[in-house]
């Protein structure tokens, strides 16, 4: 009976541990590190506010009132000729909580353009007749904390200004808008990289778009990028990300 009894509490263990052993596999931590395996990317569960990211100023990570950053992913230039990172970022605003996944790459530029803060907001998304006036006022709250400013419209290259309706829609703002005129003038000044830019921000509206102390950073606002769609959603960035690239060396 002993025995019999024995063998109970060792099958119920051994099903449990089975199951936790099935469960995890099916986990968001392991999906994300499984893929980071195979591409030989560099994968932690947690990760600390780091310095750079502080430096930087970005206004989701910067000025919320708690954030947490999951999942963390970095890897090397191997994959797509530039250093990247990608996280998910739980941060707790005034304007609500974001759960989102960010991807972050690393941008090889003119010297000129290292201290560059500059941010692209579809201002059509967040104002229209249903929108609460709080939240736009807390936006604008945010932009001046990182002391930016939006760009005139002799401060934007009309290249970038006029290629269609859709670019028009396009609020830029930044720490030095002449620099940023110069910066978007610059990645524009071939008809291949202007319309590569251009395709590049119609084809991908509703992503929130910023560059500071050399690095692109891209997220949806309040989305997590499911795991199986990881490898395109960075692919992408990483196009943006080499289309706006100054120095080639």
């Amino acid at each position: 009976m002993q025995l019999i009894f024995t063998f109970i509490i060792l099958s119920i263990i051994t099903l449990i541990a089975v199951l936790l052993i099935v469960l995890n596999k099916n986990t968001r931590s392991a999906k994300i590190r499984q893929i980071a395996q195979q591409n030989n990317w560099q994968y932690q569960e947690f990760i600390d506010f780091s310095d750079d990211i502080k430096q930087a100023n970005f206004g989701l990570l910067n000025y919320s009132q708690n954030v947490i950053f999951r999942h963390f992913v970095q890897a090397s230039d191997k994959s797509y000729g530039l250093k990247f990172k990608t996280f998910d970022c739980r941060a707790i605003e005034p304007i609500g909580i974001h759960n989102s996944s960010i991807i972050l790459f690393t941008l090889v530029l003119e010297n000129e353009f290292n201290n560059l803060h500059l941010r692209l907001n579809r201002f059509n998304q967040d104002n229209d007749a249903f929108s609460d006036a709080s939240h736009q006022q807390a936006i604008k709250n945010q932009y001046r904390q990182q002391k930016l400013t939006i760009l005139a419209n002799h401060q934007i290259p009309k290249a970038f200004n006029n290629a269609s309706p859709q670019t028009s829609n396009i609020d830029i703002y930044a720490n030095q808008p002449n620099q940023a005129y110069r910066f978007l003038k610059y990645v524009c000044s071939t008809p291949e990289k202007e319309k590569s830019l251009i395709h590049w921000l119609l084809a991908h509206p509703h992503l929130h778009i910023e560059i500071s102390s050399g690095m692109l950073l891209a997220y949806k606002k309040n989305q997590l990028i499911e795991e199986s769609s990881l490898i395109a959603a960075i692919s992408a960035v990483a196009e943006l990300a080499l289309i706006l690239c100054t120095d080639k060396h």
